[in-house]
C-alpha cells in the first residue's frame, strides 16, 4: 500500500531541505510550488491522480494565462520534488511522473556585458575579480567551475573533463571533454586564484556575483559571464562553429539561436548585396 503523507507536509519538509542544500534558489523553488500546496495540500499524496495532474497543468495555461515556459517550471520542480522522495523511499510514487511539462519558446536576445561593465564588476569587489575576469575568459559553466584544479591546466590550455561528481552527473552539460586556450587575461586570473579555483557550493557562487552585480550596478546573474565569452568571439568575427567548441554547446543550433545575430558577416554583408 502506498504511503499516505500529505501534500503539504512532505512539500515543507522538502523545501526544508532544499533551503539547507540550495539557499540561494530556494525562494525560487518556494514560488514554484506554492499554488500546488494551496490546491493539493490537504490531499495524501497517493490519491492525487494523474487527470487532476494534467488539468492543474492546463488550467495554468488557460484559466491563468501563465506562460508554457513557467508552468514548465513549475511542474519540473514537482516532479523533481517528488521523485526525490520516491528516492528515499519516503514515497512510494510521483503523482507527476507520467505529466509533460510544457516547454514554451521565447524568442530573445542575448545579454551580455561589454568593457565598461566588466571593469565596474572587477571593481565591486577586487578580491573577487580574478575569479569574475576568469570565468569570462573561459565561458566556464558554474558546475564546471566548483572543485576545478590548477592540475586541469596543461601548458596554456585548460582541460574541462566530464568526470562524474559526488551525484554522478557529469561536470560538463554535453557530457564531453573540451579545452580552451587560456589568453593572457585567463593566466593572470589563474595565477591569482586557489587551489581548486571555488570550494563552495555551486550556488554560493552565484549569490557572490549576484551581490557583486548589484553593487557595481550591472545586474545580471553569473551565467551572463558566458554569455560574455561567447558573444564578444562572435563579435571579433570567430565562426559560429568555433565558438560552439570552446564554449561546449552539445548542438550547433544553439549557438545559432543565442549568437548568430552578432556575426559581422551576417546582417550587413547580406543587405549590402542588394542592388536592385
Amino acid at each position: 500500500m502506498a504511503r499516505q503523507p500529505k501534500v503539504c507536509d512532505y512539500l515543507e519538509w522538502y523545501l526544508d531541505w532544499y533551503k539547507a542544500e540550495h539557499p540561494t534558489t530556494h525562494s525560487k523553488a518556494k514560488s514554484e510550488v506554492r499554488l500546488f500546496i494551496d490546491l493539493f495540500g490537504h490531499r495524501p499524496i497517493n490519491t492525487l491522480r494523474p487527470m487532476e495532474m494534467e488539468s492543474y497543468k492546463a488550467d495554468r495555461l488557460t484559466k491563468d494565462k501563465v506562460a508554457p515556459e513557467t508552468v514548465g517550471k513549475e511542474v519540473r520542480r514537482l516532479q523533481a520534488a517528488f521523485r526525490r522522495g520516491v528516492k528515499w523511499k519516503e514515497l512510494d510514487f510521483n503523482p507527476l511522473e507520467e505529466t509533460q511539462a510544457p516547454r514554451g519558446v521565447r524568442s530573445v536576445a542575448v545579454r551580455f556585458y561589454d568593457r565598461t561593465a566588466m571593469r565596474k564588476l572587477y571593481r565591486a569587489n577586487p578580491g573577487r575579480a580574478p575569479l569574475w575576469l576568469f570565468m569570462a575568459h573561459t565561458g566556464l559553466r558554474r558546475g564546471e567551475l566548483v572543485g576545478l584544479g590548477k592540475d586541469s591546466v596543461a601548458g596554456r590550455r585548460l582541460r574541462i573533463e566530464s568526470a562524474p561528481d559526488e551525484e554522478g552527473q557529469g561536470r560538463t552539460k554535453s557530457g564531453k571533454w573540451r579545452e580552451v586556450p587560456l589568453n593572457r587575461y585567463a593566466r593572470w586570473a589563474l595565477r591569482h586564484l586557489p587551489d581548486p579555483l571555488v570550494a563552495v557550493h555551486k550556488d554560493t557562487v552565484s549569490s557572490w556575483f549576484a551581490s557583486d552585480a548589484k553593487r557595481a550596478g550591472i545586474g545580471g546573474s553569473l551565467h551572463r559571464l558566458r554569455h560574455t565569452f561567447c558573444a564578444h568571439m562572435v563579435m571579433a568575427g570567430v565562426s559560429l562553429r568555433r565558438v560552439q567548441l570552446l564554449a561546449g554547446h552539445a548542438n550547433y543550433a544553439t549557438t545559432e539561436q543565442y549568437y548568430a545575430h552578432l556575426s559581422n558577416e551576417s546582417d550587413f554583408e547580406a543587405v549590402r548585396s542588394l542592388k536592385f
